[in-house]
């Protein structure tokens, strides 16, 4: 591929303390005087992982509950600091997870797109422009002024979807933020991600949906109990990956 890297990840390790422990001196010191031993009250979430995602990629992240998929995800958003190894990320990141965390129920439609719009990190120009279309997008015309209690569930997150869609960082990562819905959100959303392989838009993209992953994911990375199992071709790495699901 020509297109520029956007994403390299070089022998990434992610531990935490087990049971949430609060690092001590002490336990520092007993873990150096192991002479770098794996600190059995260390829990590893992610076990070097070696990835490079170019300009343009949608890239598919599998693997069952507690592989470390939202874990490789916040660490490249920078919320949680490698314990070994580095992150190079080349460009703005956004990460979309909890698709409409942080809009309120007591607010209108309108000032919920303003909130939402502040929290994915649109500018309020961006927001202005773009009102008018996101509201048609969500299918909301006529509930601009309605509370967002009043709305059934898939309104709710078409409407969280449809802000979220002009997210322009560079690379935006995606954890679960399309398995929720409606038919017509999923609709929806196959839409988005066609046109974001032809304006090939950068994204990681987290899901059990393997439909998905299959039609749109160039490339996909597995992960199995924080552990790399494979990178590469998505036809390639599902087969993989489904073999070891029914062994």
């Amino acid at each position: 591929m020509s297109e520029a890297v956007i994403l390299t990840t070089h022998g990434l390790v992610k531990e935490f303390a087990a049971g949430g422990r609060r690092p001590t001196l002490y336990r520092a010191l007993r873990s150096a005087l192991r002479h770098g031993a794996r600190d059995e009250g260390r829990l590893r979430s992610l076990d070097d992982i070696n990835i490079v995602i170019r300009a343009g990629e949608l890239v598919g992240l599998v693997g069952d509950n507690g592989a470390g998929k939202t874990t490789l995800l916040k660490t490249i958003a920078g919320l949680y600091a490698p314990t070994r190894g580095r992150v190079e990320v080349h460009g703005e990141v956004a990460l979309l997870a909890g698709l409409g965390v942080g809009m309120i129920d007591e607010l209108s439609v309108a000032d919920n797109i303003h909130l939402y719009g502040a929290v994915c990190g649109l500018y309020r120009k961006t927001i202005r422009d773009h009102l008018d279309e996101i509201v048609a997008w969500a299918e909301l015309e006529g509930f601009v002024d309605a509370e967002l209690r009043t709305l059934a569930r898939g309104m709710q997150t078409r409407l969280a979807f449809a802000i979220a869609r002009h997210i322009a960082s560079d690379l935006i990562l995606m954890d679960e933020a399309f398995s929720t819905g409606d038919k017509r959100f999923q609709e929806k959303c196959d839409l988005y991600f066609r046109d974001s392989k032809r304006l090939r838009r950068t994204a990681l993209l987290a899901t059990h949906n393997l439909e998905f992953v299959k039609e749109f994911c160039d490339r996909t990375l597995w992960l199995h109990k924080g552990k790399q199992m494979a990178f590469g071709p998505t036809d390639v790495v599902l087969a993989e990956y489904l073999e070891f699901a029914a062994t």
